[in-house]
């Protein structure tokens, strides 16, 4: 209830978090928890202005970093077999930082292997 209000389309930002939510619980390891936070921030890194932080996190195998900077593009899939059987389509991330962009906000990426991988989308006031 303490949260700005952010300015948006309703439909494209609830498919960045089903999305993000969605791939939290099937590359998490099972039985893991998977946290959500939303919080105020008065200066948003690289985005400029006051808004809203959103941090997904999982726990689970983590993301090698040389996968990092490729994760958001189409099709792109690190396994693809495992990808395929969990019903993946190599799409989502990618539509994740474009909605995330027509919003003005970023879409940042930080892994530790074999620990957690944390999905961060920061949207500014507007």
């Amino acid at each position: 209830p303490n949260l700005p209000i952010i300015s948006g389309d309703r439909d494209e930002l609830m498919e960045v978090f089903q999305n993000l939510i969605d791939n939290a619980v099937k590359y998490g390891e099972e039985g893991s928890t998977i946290n959500i936070e939303a919080n105020a921030a008065d200066s948003l890194p690289e985005v400029g202005g006051s808004g809203i932080v959103i941090t997904v996190e999982n726990k689970g195998d983590g993301i090698k970093a040389e996968h990092i900077a490729r994760l958001t593009e189409r099709f792109y899939r690190i396994d693809k077999g495992r990808s395929r059987k969990m019903g993946g389509t190599g799409l989502g991330l990618a539509i994740v930082k474009h909605i995330v962009n027509r919003h003005r906000g970023q879409l940042l990426i930080q892994s530790h292997l074999n620990k957690e991988t944390t999905f961060t989308v920061l949207l500014p006031i507007i």
